[in-house]
């Protein structure tokens, strides 16, 4: 009975014409960073096809990392984030969901001892942390229009990598790498440049 009378409301409009809204969410704006790896977003894509990517996305530039992975633990979570940092240098500032990853107190520990503030996003609220949401979107789509087998998920991210890194940002009017090191990468859509061109390459984009 109790289950009838709940699709009976449901499905009656003068019900839920006065039904209280629930509360909205205050929309987040992140301060604007002003160099690269001032803050960082961070988050998990998968499974798919049995396989996990740590993503890791650059505010500033919008330059992205990732990581394959078959667990997705702290302790792996620490030495992807370790990999990347000692790359790139460390961040002020890593952004994450409540995922128990970036909970557990080895994570928490991990960030503490290099100095990094942690901020996590609203729960169920997934927009606080639209980096790096949006950049798994966009992953997410690729390697699905790829259909390609896990022995090839290497090379395959690596192409989406290289041209994500070397395509016009509609937020910044710049490429992640030019921000990132003041210059364009090298593609092989360089080598299509006539000889005496070479030196204009860096100015070329990926459409």
């Amino acid at each position: 009975m109790d289950r009838e009378i709940e699709e009976m409301i449901s499905n009656y409009a003068d019900c839920q014409s006065v039904r209280p809204e629930p509360a909205k969410m205050k929309l987040h704006c992140w301060e604007t960073p002003t160099q690269p790896f001032q803050r960082v977003h961070v988050d998990f894509a998968g499974p798919f096809q049995n396989t996990y990517f740590f993503i890791l996305v650059d505010a500033y530039s919008k330059w992205p990392e990732m990581k394959i992975c078959r667990s997705i633990t702290a302790e792996s979570t620490v030495e992807m984030c370790r990999e990347i940092f000692t790359t790139f240098g460390i961040p002020s500032v890593l952004v994450s969901d409540h995922g128990v990853q970036f909970t557990s107190e080895s994570f928490q520990q991990f960030l503490r001892m290099n100095g990094v503030i942690h901020k996590m996003g609203a729960p169920y609220h997934p927009s606080t942390n639209g980096q790096a949401k949006r950049y798994v979107q966009t992953f997410k789509q690729k390697l699905k229009a790829l259909m390609c087998p896990t022995s090839q998920f290497n090379l395959e991210i690596g192409n989406i990598l290289l041209t994500y890194r070397k395509m016009l940002h509609h937020s910044t009017g710049q490429s992640p790498s030019m921000l990132m090191f003041g210059q364009q990468i090298r593609s092989r859509i360089d080598l299509m440049l006539p000889k005496n061109e070479i030196r204009h390459a860096f100015d070329l984009t990926v459409k």
